[in-house]
């Protein structure tokens, strides 16, 4: 007897899909999580580069210097007049400043000053003006047998605010804050006979602290290891 056959109308029922095996191991790759991931590690990097140039630059940051100032001192009643800085004090503000922009292994070394910084100081008007008479510094860099000369020249007026003067028994009570409001300057500078079309840095009156002491005006920068000495001028 022939098999029977279904009937159009009847089909075979589907048959179930096999599920594939489930595959062992770690689970499903998943890029949005990987790309999380990146993103992290590179905020972490970030994060970790900022706090270490934060650290690198707190630990640059200059230190005040401690005072070495006379302990007695005359009155602020003493301070008007016109005084001289000795050049000793700026050969050794120079020297000190050169020194930390030459090249590795190379020495500053001031040659000769002449004229004159003069600071006439004028407390009721709030005011010290200093004039750089005729002012001239030769020096010379070396490094093994090589060497060069810079010169410059300063001639010229700065006005300086005075923000706040004490005084007081102690050298700390002494405080002379100042802030430079005009530069009537004009400076030339020579590297090796060569006109510099730059202008050189030169140090500035600092804010810090004062004393008056045998005739002699101690003027100390926050940050300058000692004080600048002046004599008071003669037809100040």
């Amino acid at each position: 007897k022939p098999p029977a056959t279904p009937s159009p109308s009847t089909q075979p029922l589907p048959r179930a899909k096999e599920e594939a095996p489930e595959k062992k191991g770690g689970p499903a790759f998943d890029p949005t999580s990987k790309l999380g991931d990146s993103y992290a590690k590179r905020r972490a990097r970030i994060a970790e580069a900022r706090k270490k140039a934060r650290s690198k630059a707190s630990k640059k940051k200059p230190e005040a210097a401690k005072l070495v100032l006379p302990a007695e001192s005359a009155s602020d009643a003493q301070l008007p007049g016109r005084w001289v800085l000795q050049s000793e004090s700026l050969g050794k503000s120079l020297t000190e400043q050169f020194q930390k922009t030459v090249a590795k292994g190379a020495t500053f070394k001031l040659e000769k000053l002449s004229g004159d910084y003069i600071a006439g100081i004028h407390p009721k008007d709030n005011r010290i003006t200093v004039t750089w008479n005729e002012w001239k510094m030769e020096s010379t860099t070396t490094r093994g047998d090589l060497g060069v000369t810079l010169t410059v020249t300063v001639k010229g007026t700065q006005d300086y605010e005075i923000v706040q003067l004490t005084s007081g028994t102690k050298p700390e009570s002494r405080k002379l804050v100042v802030k430079l409001i005009k530069d009537d300057t004009t400076s030339e500078s020579f590297f090796q006979g060569s006109k510099m079309r730059t202008r050189v840095e030169l140090p500035r009156l600092q804010s810090g602290h004062w004393a008056i002491h045998e005739g002699l005006l101690y003027l100390q920068g926050s940050l300058q290891k000692e004080p600048w000495k002046f004599d008071r001028k003669a037809n100040g």
